[in-house]
């Protein structure tokens, strides 16, 4: 009997997630420390090699909106720009938001509609609704540029408040870890299963944008969810594979790298980069 001999098509790893979240700090400082041009091109490199088609960032300072710009633009890829509520209210930081909203305009003239995702006003701000979304409203209208408009606020804010979702798109930050209940492996069906049926019965028929998901490397454990470097592989292995599956959801995996300033042990390690062959192990075939 002849012998068949078949060859096997190799199964590449693919990146499933459209984006991934940047501070504007260097990692390995323990105060912020602002991320320099060449550095801003390093990540921006890392992100497109990576399969990421987008960077996020949170706030202007630092030159950031002009700098992550530039290095997305030399690696092909995209920014969603986010304007800080530095006053911690949207009233407080009212001057500091409309002079970031000329910067973005500058920026945008500069690198062109192509290179913004979207423009969102405050991350978590700690105001109300009506506050948040009365600032919303009037950048949408006064902008001047073709880029959709929103805020980002935690997916249970959201869904407790639907009025969060009347702008272009909605923004939503959510952690399986910081949920308790749910462990690295479950990562994937907490954003999909749980939060994306959320945000659908909240904001029926609205573009979905998972802003933030992660998990940590240190720190407590959160309930049933532990912070550890195999944990985090898990979880961001689990949530590629999710994101695979339901492509009418844009998830920003948290974060590039860690950031050895923030408050404790779990915040400072949500870094991605440096950790993990991420093509070859982290996105591997599911």
């Amino acid at each position: 009997m002849p012998v068949l001999s078949v060859l096997a098509t190799p199964i590449v790893a693919t990146n499933y997630f459209a984006g991934i979240g940047a501070s504007n700090s260097i990692s390995g400082s323990s105060s912020y420390t602002c991320r320099t041009a060449s550095q801003w091109n390093a990540l921006a490199s890392d992100a497109k090699n990576s399969g990421f088609k987008s960077i996020r960032i949170i706030g202007f300072d630092c030159n950031a909106l002009d700098l992550a710009s530039s290095a997305a633009a030399a690696a092909g890829i995209q920014i969603l720009a986010g304007i800080y509520a530095s006053g911690g209210t949207i009233a407080a930081s009212i001057t500091q938001i409309n002079n970031d909203l000329q910067t973005f305009r500058a920026a945008y003239a500069k690198y062109g509609a192509g290179r913004y995702v979207g423009l969102t006003i405050g991350n978590e701000v700690n105001d109300s609704a009506g506050n948040i979304m009365a600032k919303v409203h009037d950048v949408r209208g006064s902008v001047g540029v073709t880029t959709p408009v929103s805020t980002v606020h935690t997916w249970v804010a959201i869904r407790d408040s639907p009025a969060l979702c009347g702008a272009d798109f909605v923004g939503a930050n959510a952690h399986a870890f910081y949920d308790g209940g749910r462990t690295s492996g479950q990562a994937g069906d907490f954003v999909f299963k749980t939060v994306v049926p959320a945000l659908r019965a909240a904001c029926p028929g609205k573009k979905l944008i998972i802003t933030e998901s992660g998990w940590p490397s240190r720190g407590g454990s959160f309930g049933a969810a532990v912070a550890s470097v195999s944990d985090e592989r898990n979880a961001l292995l689990n949530l590629n594979c999710a994101c695979r599956d339901d492509t009418n959801i844009s998830v920003y995996g948290f974060e590039y790298d860690d950031q050895i300033w923030k408050e404790n042990d779990n915040e400072r390690s949500f870094g991605i980069f440096g950790k993990f062959n991420l093509l070859g192990d982290v996105f591997a075939p599911c």
